[in-house]
């Protein structure tokens, strides 16, 4: 097998974390263009982030209230762990 056939496999069908499709093949130089689809995983992701940190600064303004601190160790435990399961998963 050449190295331009393993370039042109498409390999990344299969990848849970994007699908790629080939849209465009230039006759003249013979690149290839590839449009990529991500998981909505990755949106989730950034959006989690965003109310971490929402979190964490409602926290800083209520420090006396234990229940809003239990509660953000079990959110900041919970997206540890949907981090690491989505990275190893879909390979964030």
């Amino acid at each position: 097998m050449t190295l331009r056939e393993i370039y042109e496999q498409d390999w990344a069908q299969d990848t849970p974390g994007f699908k790629t499709k080939k849209t465009n093949i230039d006759p003249i130089t013979g690149q290839v263009t590839w449009d990529v689809e991500y998981t909505p995983l990755t949106d989730i992701d950034k959006s989690i982030e965003s109310v971490y940190s929402d979190f964490k600064d409602a926290l800083k303004k209520h420090p006396q209230d234990q229940k809003l601190e239990q509660l953000f160790d079990s959110f900041a435990a919970w997206k540890r762990e949907f981090r690491k399961h989505v990275s190893r998963k879909y390979g964030r």
